[in-house]
């Protein structure tokens, strides 16, 4: 997350810290703005009227160094709070010339202790010392500051995203998620693009607090708004990762993989040929071992092995399709039409799957959930989105519902190219 650097926050200070002087000392700022902030905050007593003009004298002249030794000589009589609010501008303002932070900070507090801070000031200067706190690793502080900002209206500087950073180091992650969600909501408002990496921040912070569901949540957030293959890879590991699935639940996940581009490693191939079973799924097994070899793989023993034996069983398991596709249509349940279905969908014969997968779901008797799962997937094959989507629509509940609603993501976002980061 990016945060403002140090040089940044004392130029921005120095930008807009107040200007004004007191009656009867020199004008460091235009006589316009001193006038009318003399009329909202009263000059100082007489008790702090002396040293305050000791400090104004020597910076209006450049003499830093004895405008420093004048102010920490004076400043201890600033207690009423006018006395504050002056010597805390003369801190600023002397601060940002000597580019003392410290000073800077304290003329802050001071300003904001006094009560005679402006709604602007108080909004930008808690932002500013909120800042300082988090510089500080004072994370407990920089939170509450960058709070009082938030609340007073300060807007700037990507606030609700440092306020996230800040409420996440002092160890309050779900506040940090809500302001990390906030930042973003924000972003979109103002009509600006959302940095990516805002989405990936917010699944580490889940995934730091355990919380695999949060971390998918916001994956699933990042391929909506930046469908790469790396960020699809990132989300459907994350979910797969988190989730206790069955086989054939990740075997759907893996199909999504495979779609999406996601399939990088022996490992993942490894895991699809799994799930498959090349005597079950034998022309779908050939198919990616295949696509695994044109993707850097073909040297892998344990994918070749495999590859033999599904390519073995291929023969004998289309040469009984025609019959099993018409017993199917007469069996008392979906058991048949369903496994034929199978078979169809894994040599890439979509329509004929979707077709039986149909005749299983109106006989009964089989995981619905599954069979609306996989006819979405064999109609978005075919390139009939609309259908598709119903189908996924129809899935209800636990792994299948999630795994139906990422192939839907698909659908709607695809997959695009490669992009950096956005900065912002």
């Amino acid at each position: 997350m990016k945060r403002i650097s140090h040089r940044k926050l004392a130029l921005a200070l120095a930008a807009g810290s107040m200007m004004a002087m007191a009656p009867g000392a020199a004008q460091a700022a235009p006589k316009k703005k001193a006038q009318q902030e003399e009329q909202r905050v009263p000059a100082p007593t007489k008790a702090y009227a002396e040293g305050y003009n000791s400090v104004v004298k020597p910076l209006q002249a450049g003499d830093l160094a004895a405008a420093k030794t004048a102010f920490d000589a004076s400043v201890g009589s600033a207690t009423a709070p006018n006395d504050m609010y002056w010597a805390g501008n003369l801190a600023l303002q002397l601060g940002g010339k000597l580019n003392d932070q410290a000073l800077q900070r304290r003329g802050i507090n001071m300003v904001l202790d006094s009560g005679l801070a402006s709604p602007e000031e108080k909004s930008r200067y808690s932002f500013f010392e909120g800042q300082f706190a988090y510089q500080a690793k004072d994370y407990a502080r920089a939170a509450e500051m960058l709070q009082q900002a938030y609340d007073a209206g300060y807007r700037d500087n990507n606030i609700a995203a440092v306020m996230a950073e800040a409420y996440n180091n002092a160890g309050d992650n779900a506040t940090a998620l809500k302001w990390l969600n906030t930042a973003i909501e924000n972003q979109k408002a103002s009509g600006q693009a959302v940095d990516q990496n805002w989405y990936k921040r917010g699944a580490a912070l889940a995934l730091q607090a355990k919380n695999n569901a949060a971390a998918s949540d916001w994956l699933g957030r990042l391929v909506s708004a930046y469908p790469t293959a790396t960020n699809w890879r990132d989300t459907l590991i994350v979910y797969r990762d988190g989730a206790n699935l069955t086989t054939p639940e990740n075997l759907d996940l893996m199909r999504l993989m495979r779609q999406v581009g996601a399939l990088k490693s022996e490992r993942d191939y490894g895991e699809y040929i799994e799930a498959l079973d090349p005597r079950r799924f034998p022309g779908e097994v050939v198919a990616v071992i295949d696509e695994a070899g044109s993707n850097g793989l073909s040297n892998s023993t344990f994918l070749n092995e495999q590859r033999g034996i599904a390519q073995g069983n291929i023969a004998a398991d289309k040469a009984g399709l025609p019959s099993a596709a018409k017993d199917a249509r007469t069996a008392a349940n979906g058991k048949i039409a369903a496994s034929t279905a199978d078979a169809y969908m894994g040599y890439g014969d979509y329509a004929k799957a979707a077709d039986l997968y149909s005749v299983a779901l109106e006989k009964g008797g089989v995981d619905a959930d599954m069979i609306h799962t996989r006819r979405g997937i064999a109609l978005a094959e075919m390139g009939d989105k609309a259908a598709a989507l119903a189908e996924f629509d129809m899935v209800n509940g636990g792994n299948r519902a999630a795994i139906a609603n990422y192939w839907k993501l698909y659908l709607n976002n695809g997959v695009s190219a490669e992009a950096a980061a956005t900065a912002s």
